[in-house]
């Protein structure tokens, strides 16, 4: 366990000190502007504040941010998994197997680290106040102004979230689901990198990310097929009837299934590596 977290720390320290870091600066301005000032605009025109969860969740649950914040996460990670003389050092160390769990390890640790600068930046640029249930701002604003019912604006927590989910349950499940995708599609960047080299993983994972973008935004029922239809925690609902269109368990499912295969078949890709040269 001491090599597989050393591997861990080693590579977490590299990546959360490369000034490529910068981009998650540029990243949380971004979501500050396009989705938390927006939300907090609408509460002060309905004459309220909101919850401090509540930008986060519309964060993970935006069609848009759903996009951008898996490709600013792919950025931070298109130099790994490095394959080059330094790893041949470590894995001569710790053993190949030792060296994949200490760099699944530290994927955990970089998505972990991602997720809560954008869950502690959502509460803070907020102005918003503490509670567990929806506010009145997200619940009844269609209503006072049903000419914005189907803006952009609305959309960034639509009614078949708010009306089917309670809030902490949203949190939780739109954290996790986040996690889950980010994870994923690390996965596909180091199975294909540990295959083909290059830049053969990013360009895999961002294939994976476009086909079900593009799934979900054609509304085709392949898009369950992809992870990104199954993140999205509102599109498992109608607007109004409690019943799910597609069950929330079947998306843990997914990812469960997901995960443990890309994880099993970089460990079996792991075999023939050879760590000789820069892959």
């Amino acid at each position: 366990m001491r090599k597989i977290w050393g591997v861990a720390k080693t590579e977490f320290v590299g990546w959360i000190t490369n000034p490529r870091v910068i981009i998650l600066g540029i990243l949380l301005i971004f979501i500050k502007t396009l989705a938390i000032d927006t939300l907090a605009a609408r509460a002060e025109k309905f004459g309220d504040t909101m919850i401090i969860f509540e930008p986060f969740i519309a964060v993970g649950n935006s069609g848009a941010l759903t996009l951008f914040m898996p490709l600013v996460f792919l950025v931070l990670l298109s130099d790994y998994p490095k394959l080059g003389g330094s790893s041949l050092f470590s894995v001569s160390r710790t053993g190949k197997k030792n060296w994949l769990c200490g760099q699944i390890l530290f994927l955990i640790m970089a998505i972990v680290t991602f997720l809560a600068a954008i869950f502690a930046a959502s509460m803070l640029f907020s102005n918003g106040h503490f509670g567990t249930e929806w506010s009145e701002a997200i619940r009844k604003y269609n209503a006072q102004f049903p000419d914005e019912a189907r803006s952009f604006d609305s959309n960034l927590l639509p009614s078949n979230l708010y009306n089917q989910i309670p809030m902490m349950t949203a949190l939780w499940q739109t954290s996790v689901l986040l996690a889950a995708y980010l994870l994923s599609l690390a996965l596909i960047i180091y199975l294909l990198k540990i295959l083909f080299g290059g830049s053969s993983g990013l360009a895999g994972a961002v294939l994976v990310m476009a086909l079900g973008t593009v799934t979900t935004a054609l509304y085709s029922p392949i898009k369950w097929a992809f992870p990104t239809a199954n993140t999205i925690i509102w599109l498992h609902y109608t607007e109004i009837l409690s019943e799910p269109i597609y069950p929330m368990w079947a998306s843990f499912l997914y990812f469960g299934l997901l995960l443990t295969l890309l994880a099993a078949a970089n460990f079996i890709a792991l075999k023939k590596l050879r760590f000789t040269e820069e892959k």
